[in-house]
């Protein structure tokens, strides 16, 4: 397990993510749609499988983190039968102030695919007193 956060980190989703009848019901409810329609939010239940990944190795606080920009560029939609699989990058790490500063980038594929079928970027901001200002 990791223990200090640097550029250049790697977190990886443990298991494939089946785009499914249950993926895609579960979607729609919550966002009133029929059934058939794939949300593109269905790429973002990969991107939180990364988000876990990274609090679960410590390096990452699991509170107290304030979400300050996002980018999403998708080249193509998820369809029902892909099994997505992410790769989270940390990018840049900074600290100031008594906080961290951490831009990421999520690669999220699907199999059998070399380019990803959409890609995220983010950058966060959590507390860190013990962080020496760079």
């Amino acid at each position: 397990m990791a223990t200090e956060l640097v550029e250049g980190m790697i977190f990886r989703t443990p298991a494939a993510v089946a785009v499914d009848d249950a993926l895609i019901g579960a979607f729609a409810d919550v966002i009133g749609s029929a059934g058939d329609a794939i949300p593109i939010g269905v790429i973002f239940r990969v991107s939180v499988e990364l988000a876990h990944q990274a609090m679960d190795s410590g390096v990452v606080p699991r509170d107290g983190i304030v979400h300050t920009a996002e980018s999403l560029r998708v080249r193509r939609a998820p369809v029902r039968g892909d099994l997505l699989s992410g790769v989270l990058t940390v990018t840049h790490v900074r600290h100031r102030a008594g906080a961290t500063q951490l831009a990421v980038r999520s690669d999220i594929h699907a199999d059998g695919e070399t380019e990803p079928i959409a890609a995220s970027t983010s950058t966060l901001v959590f507390r860190s007193e013990g962080a020496a200002d760079e």
